[in-house]
Order: structure tokens, then sequence, then C-alpha cells
């Protein structure tokens, strides 16, 4: 008991002390430095104690002078930022054919399918563009032998969505499967993309082939990164057919 008591008092004199500083307009953080308790606390301790006019405008001025602050820093860093990023933007050479190959390829390798037909799914427009003039330059796929699927989020104009791709990569609208429109509340994520995630597809005759050929590409540069490659049986196993 006597050890409870002395516990007990002793929180009693820490709270005393943080609600007269509070009592004297200091701020929680002001508090903190000075009563050795959590913040949550010293806020539940000092709920209730009203402050005056003068003392909340101390407190104002002072979160003022903070987020100016905070403001001054945030603007330094984004300009750091901007001069690494032109820094890196600038260290790019242009681009030859070789180098339009490999970074297709590269693409493709990231976000491509690796079953029956060649199709590529993304969400920025820069990258569908580029690899309706990738499929066109290094595999003669002109945009009308390509289809679009649109995945959409209820509330955007598919009609309006199609025409923006269309229009982006000369692909006919007729060209243009049913969109799919996640519906609200199905578990999907909420970030709606402005002009919806596509699936550009290579259609007609011999697609499979095209496919394979693509994929022997990108086994090629696999084996002068890392010498190591997949085999064509590799990629024939995740095929619904054989």
């Amino acid at each position: 008991m006597i050890k409870g008591s002395k516990v007990s008092s002793r929180h009693w004199s820490v709270k005393d002390r943080a609600q007269k500083l509070r009592s004297k307009g200091f701020s929680y953080t002001e508090i903190l430095q000075r009563v050795n308790v959590s913040k949550s606390t010293i806020s539940l301790w000092c709920r209730n104690i009203q402050l005056t006019k003068s003392q909340r405008d101390r407190l104002h001025s002072k979160r003022g002078d903070v987020m100016a602050g905070v403001k001054v820093m945030q603007k330094y860093f984004w300009r750091k930022r901007e001069e690494y990023f032109y820094r890196g933007s600038k260290s790019v050479p242009a681009l030859g054919k070789t180098n339009r190959f490999l970074a297709g390829l590269v693409l493709y390798w990231a976000e491509g399918t690796k079953q029956k037909n060649p199709d590529i799914t993304n969400s920025d427009p820069r990258v569908i563009k580029f690899m309706v003039s990738w499929f066109r330059e290094f595999y003669n796929i002109k945009p009308e032998n390509l289809v679009i699927h649109l995945h959409l989020h209820t509330g955007q104009n598919e009609q309006d969505m199609k025409q923006y791709w269309s229009e982006l990569t000369g692909i006919p609208l007729s060209n243009f499967q049913k969109s799919f429109i996640k519906p609200e509340g199905s578990g999907y994520r909420k970030k709606i993309l402005y002009n919806g995630t596509v699936k550009l597809r290579v259609r007609g005759k011999g697609s499979t082939y095209l496919l394979f050929q693509i994929l022997g590409a990108i086994a090629g540069v696999l084996k002068n990164l890392v010498n190591e490659a997949p085999k064509p049986e590799d990629w024939m196993q995740r095929l619904p057919y054989v």
C-alpha cells in the first residue's frame, strides 16, 4: 500500500504539473518537453482546460511558424528532387533502333503476357503509345491488327475513354472490345486512373508464333544480362494448350 501510495502521489504530481503548464498557455509539445509522459496522456489530462484568447493566439502563431518552416523545407527538398530528376533525364543519350528494341522487350518482359497472344497491360498512355509503335517498327504489326480491352471504374465515360485511346494509338474504334467496368464496393482499389487501364493485344493468324519470337528475344536479353535464359518449353508449360 505504501508503494502504491507513492506511485499514486507521483502520478498526481506529474498530472498537476502538466495541467498548470497548460493553464499558462503551453502547447502539448512544450509540456512534453517538461513532463515525462506521452503526448496522448497530456492531451487527455488537459482537454478540459480553457485557454484565454491571447494564449490561443500565441499557439496559433507558433503553429503558423512551424507550418511556414515546414513549407520552406518542402520547397527545398522538392527543388533538390527536381535537380536530380533532370540530371537523370540528361544522362540518357538519344536512343537508336537497338535501344528502342531493347526498351520494348524489357517493357514486355515486365508487363506483357506469356500466354497465347502477345498483349501488354498498362495505364500509362506513354507506355501504350510506345508499344503500338514498337510492334509496328520491329514486327510490322499495324494499329489495325491490334485490339484494346479497357478496364474502367464506375463513373468513367466509356465512349470518351475509347475515343481518347483511339486517337492516341491510331487503333480504330471498331477494334475496341467490350470494356470491363469495376463496380463500386467490390473490393477494388478506390484510386481511379483517369484514362483507365489498357490491355493491348495483337490479333490475327500467327500471333502465337509472334509471342514466341518476342519471348525468344527476351531470352536473348536475359542471356546477356545474367547468363541465364528460359527455354521454349519453359514458356510452353504456361500455355492452355500444347
